[in-house]
Order: C-alpha cells, then structure tokens, then sequence
C-alpha cells in the first residue's frame, strides 16, 4: 500500500489544485490516476467505441493540463467544482483527441501507439524515429529516468514490467513517464528545428 504526506481525503478543491501547480507528485498521482479515476474511465467509454488504454489517455489528459505551468488548471473557477470542471474539460479533450487522432493518421509523435502501420513505417525509415527518439533519450541527465526511457519508447516494454523492475507502482512510472515525454518533446523540437 501507497503511503503519502497527506490524507488526500481530506483535500478541498483548492488543496488539489495548489498541490498540483506546485508539482507534488503524490497528489498528481492520486489525483489523475485514482481520485478522477472513474470520471476519465466514463468520459473516454463515452467518447471511443472500441477499447482503449486508460492509463494512457489519462496520462495524455495530464500533460494536457500540465502544459505550460498548469495554465487550462488555472483557469478552473470555484462556483463549480473540481471534479465537474475535471468531467467537462477531460471529455472535450478526449473528444479533440479522438479528432486528431482521425486527421492526422499519418503523422507519428512519440506519443502514438506502435501498431503495425508506425513500425513499418519506423522500419522502412534508416534514420526513423527511434533514431531522434534515441538521441534525445541520451540527452536525459537522469540516469533512472534515461533508462525507462529506453525501456518503454525504444524496446516497447509494458509499463508493469519496467515498474516492477525499478519497484514503482505503475501509476508513478506514469508520472515519470509524464516528465520523460516533456522532455523528449523539447529536445525534438529543438533538434528538428536545427
């Protein structure tokens, strides 16, 4: 069993957002992955016809809100509550998500499942994406997190194995994962743009 600084229970919606714009991450953690839960689960039934990861999505959902000092997070106002205003923001995003997904199937980001169609086009490719995806791997300072890293974006592993083998719970492998794509995502940004 999890043990955190805080009895979460007791949390008001300000204490959820204060703790989450400073970045705690057990209340990220419990927040996204068990709190909101079966709110994300309904929304993303609602929005997919067919099965999807959960974690996953949730995990996209979370970088969403994430981005840029927490700016959508900030823009909550109080006469609704937090768990409301989580509801309504996360379907629009899975729906917008969804969306993007359709229109642009022929883009790959580091983000995007490895199905069939991405590995033959990253097989087909010399330099290919694992290439940037390995170069900007290497540009991380963390030890730790450089070889998640290469565990789950370069060899594919599932994220219960390679929690298991650092002894985390998967749901704080997504928080370093979280952080792990960020910073991906800058270094090819940069690198792509040089």
């Amino acid at each position: 069993m999890v043990r955190y600084k805080y009895n979460f229970d007791n949390f008001s919606d300000a204490d959820w957002i204060d703790h989450l714009i400073k970045n705690d991450p057990d209340a990220i953690v419990s927040f996204f992955y068990k709190k909101q839960r079966k709110i994300f689960a309904h929304n993303l039934h609602k929005v997919f016809s067919y099965k999807v990861d959960l974690l996953d999505y949730i995990n996209e959902f979370y970088l969403y809100l994430e981005a840029s000092d927490w700016k959508r997070l900030k823009t909550f106002q109080s006469e609704y509550s937090l768990t409301t205003w989580i509801s309504v923001v996360s379907y629009r995003f899975f729906k917008n998500y969804k969306l993007s997904m359709i229109d642009s199937r022929g883009l790959i980001t580091i983000t995007d499942k490895w199905d069939s169609q991405t590995e033959e086009w990253v097989l087909q490719s010399d330099f290919g994406l694992r290439k940037d995806i390995m170069k900007a791997i290497n540009q991380i300072s963390n030890e730790r997190d450089r070889k998640i890293a290469n565990l789950l974006f370069i060899e594919d592993r599932a994220s219960e194995e390679v929690a298991q083998q650092f002894g985390l719970t998967v749901d704080y492998l997504y928080t370093i994962k979280n952080r792990i794509i960020k910073a991906l995502r800058i270094f090819l940004k940069e690198y792509n743009h040089e």
